[in-house]
């Protein structure tokens, strides 16, 4: 099983130069576009899960900046990509982002494609002098592919495989089976401010003990290790069952331990003055559990049963993991304003079990299924896949809509990000050594931007 780096989350030194850059990139519409150009348009990004297109007729829409994107999986069980555009007047073709469909009808002039891109129908045919040339008129594809129970578009191919992109941290995310987890969540918020400023906020952790006061009672966040890989991805692997090591060590177990002790059939009261002793523990309470519900953890190390490893891979998308559970976090441009983007959160959960398990499944002790607190039972037998809740940063700061309290904290700081950026009296971004995931995405930015 791949280890995780022993380098430290809070170095004497970083692992690469810290060259800082100016602000222009948050606020600057050159810079808009020239990622517009150079990064959307030639990177792999992440459009979607394969469970929604797993059925010939499924589909889903990807939008980035300006562009509409539809995934759908014909009934020939192809999975293809198109621009989400009529071939007739450009009008936009689907507005739902996801469902089933059998064939793309235009709503403006009623123009018919199938799930292939072919132009099937064109209602007056015979008054168009110019002829209908099909092939020519077909919807104009995207380069698609399946990895890791992700989608993957490219609107122009150039530059590496997705085996290849994905090389790096292929083999660290595949034992978490995310093709084999269930969406039980779909939201996305809009938020005033760039769509760097979340993954920033995303690829450090030096602002962890400043405004999520819980991690400290569940977390090690103050010696993560933590690293950085080619094609500008990185990762963070965040020690669970334990205490921040930047804060006294608590002489009983913090209520949230507590509650994960209780989880697996362990009191909290044997481990007062043994707060360390917990994180293994519960990894071995977790083992013993699951083995004797029959789930095959084989594939995970005794940390991965205790720690929440996330990846940020290059340029967009976070990916926070258990064996549990999964959040699927990816950050998009605004189409006119770099002062504005979109969050999506997407969260899958592991089950295990048949019906019968049911009531293994429902503990006494409030902790939901879902978490990395418990073993998941069987899906529901009433699940059905959620529709995508959208919504404004201002509804969570009103506290009509949620995303996780953690989650939650961050949306609510970040459109100050923005505003202080907008500022006459800040000109650059100065970074620390232990802020050198940051250094290394927008190290990979400017390689995108250059063409490289």
């Amino acid at each position: 099983m791949p280890k995780a780096s022993p380098q430290p989350h809070a170095p004497d030194t970083a692992p690469i130069p810290i060259t800082n850059f100016t602000k222009d990139r948050y606020v600057s519409r050159e810079w808009m576009e020239r990622e517009r150009d150079h990064l959307w348009a030639r990177t792999w990004l992440v459009a979607g899960m394969a469970a929604d297109v797993a059925a010939p007729g499924q589909y889903f829409t990807f939008e980035i900046g300006a562009e509409s994107i539809l995934i759908a999986r014909g009934a020939d069980g192809g999975l293809r990509a198109m621009h989400n555009a009529c071939t007739h007047r450009g009008t936009r073709l689907v507005t739902e982002p996801l469902g089933t469909l059998r064939k793309v009808v235009c709503p403006y002039h009623a123009w018919a494609y199938g799930l292939d891109g072919e132009l099937q129908g064109v209602p007056g045919a015979a008054r168009f002098s110019n002829g209908i040339p099909k092939r020519d008129l077909a919807l104009k594809p995207v380069e698609v592919e399946e990895a890791l129970g992700m989608v993957f578009v490219r609107l122009v191919p150039a530059g590496p495989t997705i085996a290849e992109f994905l090389a790096p941290i292929a083999e660290l995310i595949a034992p978490y089976r995310l093709d084999a987890m269930t969406i039980t969540n779909d939201q996305t918020v809009s938020h005033t401010c760039n769509w760097k400023a979340i993954l920033d906020n995303f690829a450090e952790l030096y602002h962890v003990p400043f405004i999520h006061p819980l991690h400290r009672r569940m977390f090690e966040c103050a010696a993560a290790p933590f690293e950085l890989f080619d094609h500008g991805h990185t990762a963070v692997y965040v020690e669970g069952g334990t205490t921040d090591s930047g804060f006294p060590v608590p002489e009983a177990p913090t209520d949230l331990l507590a509650m994960q002790l209780q989880a697996f059939g362990l009191d909290p009261a044997d481990f007062k003055g043994r707060v360390p002793a917990i994180r293994p523990a519960l990894q071995r309470a977790k083992r013993k559990v699951a083995e004797a519900r029959g789930i095959d953890y084989s594939a995970f190390s005794d940390a991965q049963l205790s720690d929440v490893w996330q990846f940020n891979l290059f340029p967009n998308v976070i990916l926070s993991i258990t064996p549990e559970s999964a959040w699927l976090m990816r950050s998009r441009p605004d189409a006119t304003d770099p002062g504005k983007s979109h969050f999506d959160m997407i969260t899958l959960v592991q089950f295990h079990g048949t019906e019968q398990d049911v009531a293994k499944a429902k503990g006494e002790d409030g902790v939901e299924a879902g978490t990395h607190f418990r073993l998941n039972g069987p899906r529901p037998a009433d699940y059905q896949r959620p529709q995508r809740d959208s919504f404004t940063h201002e509804d969570i700061i009103a506290g009509r809509k949620t995303m996780t309290v953690t989650i939650d904290e961050d949306i609510s700081l970040l459109a100050r990000v923005q505003q202080g950026m907008a500022s006459s009296g800040f000109e650059a971004v100065w970074l620390s050594d232990e802020e050198a995931r940051v250094q290394h995405f927008h190290d990979a930015l400017d390689a995108a931007l250059a063409g490289e």
